[in-house]
């Protein structure tokens, strides 16, 4: 879960940095708080459901994480409901990346607005 954890937050600064280049007056935790509350819309995947674009690199970081063997990520889907889980992986590599990146982000935000 590691590596989602710390993908989430490097895509979230990416966004908060974004957001401050349009809108000085703005700062982290306002923006973060917006996000939280509004939703990540475009942060971890577009309109297609996809990070990467790209199904083999979805592929190598959901393996090089071992995202689908780390039970606090199964957990997360577990609280959705019991065949989210199979129901996204049947959805291919890409949709699972952006699914475990949206499940993460509630706590990743969190724990950004605590620092």
């Amino acid at each position: 879960m590691n590596d989602y954890t710390q993908l989430c937050k490097e895509l979230l600064e990416d966004k908060i940095a974004e957001q401050l280049t349009y809108d000085e007056s703005l700062d982290r935790d306002v923006i973060l708080r917006d996000i939280l509350h509004n939703g990540t819309e475009d942060i971890f995947g577009n309109m297609s459901g996809s990070r990467t674009c790209n199904t083999y690199e979805a592929e190598q970081f959901i393996g090089k994480s071992g995202a689908i063997f780390d039970d606090e990520i199964l957990d997360l889907f577990k609280g959705m409901s019991d065949d989210y889980f199979t129901d996204t992986l049947k959805r291919g590599a890409e949709t699972l990346d952006v699914v475990i990146l949206e499940l993460l982000s509630d706590r990743v935000i969190n724990e950004m607005l605590e620092k």
